[in-house]
């Protein structure tokens, strides 16, 4: 009998050891996210916060059901995104090679007779060639010619995500992309120095994708617009006037917020053609939805169901835009949101030297993914600003 326990105890413990040899080459991954398999991300690794398994259908007009999908390679941001954010973003980003290269040449909005094509945003350009993946800010030698810009139109499900549109009166099916949630929510390569060394991508935009349904009255609520064509970031009023014009908006009524200019100095940099359509308020927009201005129930007053409604949001105050944001997700209008733009201004090392004191150091990159995740499963285009 003491033969048969001591035998049992000696593969119990040759059990033991391989589990924990398992356990620890397992741990060894955790611990270093450049060894991570990036085309199987390993399921022990989602983050809770995210619940990346979670698909969420929304009805959000008369008879439509809108889902949305995570592409693959938002699915590995979301489950590694709490390990990458303390330093290892742009090392992240070079094990993701393929991806980018993939995500680059979908952004491309004109091409030449070389294998470089331009990104232009309609404030910010540069040139990206699709065969060695080098970023320029100047015009490469050898070009000839450029093709017209065009509006972008991404259909790999791999890169970016989507929302599944079904018609319950019809039983039709449709799907609109969207950029994915990955990085540090901007242009995936910002701050970089890997890809690009001069910052020509901190600012831009072009990775943005809006959708558009041309039969519907378009609006656009601006919070934190003090200029046309001026911005810290770079101006928003043109930027949505111009590069949205390439998928058909063409806005019917502009409403900005901002407190500090004046009304008569903001005018003065509207162009002749916008100004009938443009209502600019001098006011610090508020988080009560008893206190105005309070953009929701603005939203909720002035549009119809039907409307193609865009929420801008970047005022730089930490506190008030989260408020909002908090708001809308338990808003019981939110419906009348199609999309909604936003800079989320968190614990983000890349940014923290243009951000500074408007950080909230209480949120994380991975806080801002589970904000926009949300707003998209509630059937919100969310988009991350700049």
């Amino acid at each position: 009998m003491s033969q048969m326990i001591c035998l049992l105890l000696t593969l119990l413990g040759a059990l033991t050891c391989i589990a924990l040899s398992i356990i620890m080459r397992q741990y060894s991954t955790y611990k270093n996210p450049k060894t991570l398999d990036i085309h199987t991300p390993h399921p022990l690794f989602i983050h809770a916060n995210l619940d990346t398994l979670k698909q969420t259908e929304n009805t959000t007009r008369n008879g439509i059901i809108r889902t949305y999908h995570s592409s693959d390679w938002e699915l590995l941001w979301l489950e590694n995104v709490h390990l990458w954010q303390e330093r290892g973003i742009c090392e992240a980003l070079q094990q993701q090679k393929e991806q980018l290269r993939l995500f680059m040449n979908s952004t491309c909005c004109a091409h030449t007779d070389t294998h470089w094509c331009l990104i232009d945003d309609s404030v910010h350009r540069f040139w990206y060639n699709t065969l060695s993946t080098e970023i320029q800010a100047e015009k490469p030698s050898g070009i000839s010619y450029v093709s017209p810009t065009q509006p972008i139109s991404p259909d790999n499900k791999k890169i970016w995500s989507w929302f599944e549109i079904t018609n319950t009166n019809t039983g039709s099916i449709s799907y609109e992309f969207i950029e994915p949630l990955v990085s540090h929510l901007r242009h995936p390569l910002a701050k970089c120095t890997f890809a690009e060394k001069h910052d020509l991508l901190i600012v831009d935009r072009s990775y943005i994708l809006p959708a558009f349904d041309k039969s519907s009255t378009s609006l656009l609520f601006d919070a934190g617009a003090s200029s046309w064509n001026a911005g810290a970031g770079g101006p928003s009023l043109s930027y949505f006037a111009s590069a949205w014009n390439r998928y058909g908006v063409h806005w019917d009524r502009i409403e900005a917020w901002e407190g500090t200019t004046s009304v008569s100095d903001f005018y003065q940099t509207v162009p002749a053609e916008w100004k009938s359509k443009t209502t600019y308020h001098h006011e610090w927009i508020s988080t009560n939805p008893h206190q105005t201005p309070f953009i929701p129930s603005i939203i909720e007053l002035k549009t119809q169901q039907d409307d193609y409604v865009v929420f801008k949001l970047d005022i730089d105050s930490k506190h008030v835009e989260t408020a909002i944001v908090e708001y809308m997700l338990a808003w019981e209008h939110l419906y009348l949101v199609d999309e909604f733009v936003w800079e989320h201004h968190v614990d983000n090392y890349l940014m923290a030297p243009d951000w500074k004191s408007s950080q909230d150091m209480n949120k994380s990159i991975s806080d801002s993914y589970s904000y926009f995740l949300n707003l998209r499963r509630k059937g919100v285009r969310a988009h991350s600003w700049v």
